[in-house]
């Protein structure tokens, strides 16, 4: 278990703890029995058509067949780009044993990235055998595989001691009044730095990382009133969302 320092855009390390390889493992084989199990009740479904169907040389049944055989198994090739995208980096097999995939920058991956690990999983897996990915997963200094390599992405445990959180938005009362305009000079990903350190120092008690950071946002946006550091940090959030859903 390796543990891995990312700089922030304030200057300020966020430490994430990579999984044990027999966690990265296991997850793995969990997904594959989830498409096994669905491999092989798609194939008794399409058998059972095929027989009940089936009236000798069909020709337009077997075009429809063939459509029925891509349609059924599109989701096996789609399996981990749909579920990494829609839950945040993780597959269900990840899900379970507690990891997930950011971006090297310590957000939340882009589109591309997920693309990107998606493409090269057979150069990684099948191709290589699973040789590739092994490899460079215990032998990188932050046990990526060729995808996370190329990708710029990282699998990480999500029970740490410091984490992003899955998004920067908040509901807000109808009546909410913003207070500091300059936070719309930070981006996404300073939000999310944000939120990930305000949700360390309440889940840990520890207040020192938000400190420094408010101090460092007053420095970089001009702020001179003074708000408790955990405050202002709450407050720069609920701002960051009022504007944004002004725009």
């Amino acid at each position: 278990m390796e543990k891995i320092k990312i700089p922030t855009s304030f200057n300020i390390e966020l430490d994430f703890e990579t999984p044990e390889f027999h966690k990265r493992l296991f997850a793995w084989v969990i997904d594959i029995c989830i498409l096994v199990a669905y491999y092989n009740i798609m194939m008794y479904v399409l058998r059972a058509i095929m027989h009940s169907q089936n009236s000798g040389n069909n020709l337009p049944l077997l075009y429809n067949m063939n459509a029925l055989y891509l349609l059924f198994f599109l989701p096996i090739l789609l399996y981990h780009l749909f579920f990494e995208i829609i839950m945040n980096g993780q597959s269900i097999g990840k899900k379970l044993m507690h990891i997930k995939v950011i971006g090297e920058n310590g957000g939340r991956p882009a589109l591309h990235q997920y693309l990107i690990r998606w493409l090269t999983r057979p150069f990684d897996i099948v191709f290589s055998l699973g040789l590739a990915g092994l490899l460079t997963t215990v032998l990188s200094k932050k046990n990526q595989r060729l995808g996370d390599m190329a990708a710029g992405t990282l699998v990480i445990k999500t029970k740490i001691e410091t984490d992003i959180d899955d998004t920067v938005f908040l509901e807000l009362e109808d009546a909410y009044k913003p207070r500091f305009p300059q936070v719309m000079r930070l981006s996404d990903r300073d939000m999310n730095t944000i939120k990930g350190v305000l949700n360390n120092s309440i889940r840990y008690r520890n207040f020192d990382v938000a400190a420094r950071l408010s101090d460092k946002i007053r420095n970089v946006l001009d702020i001179t009133e003074y708000v408790e550091p955990v405050a202002f940090l709450e407050i720069l959030l609920k701002d960051y969302n009022y504007y944004s859903n002004k725009e």
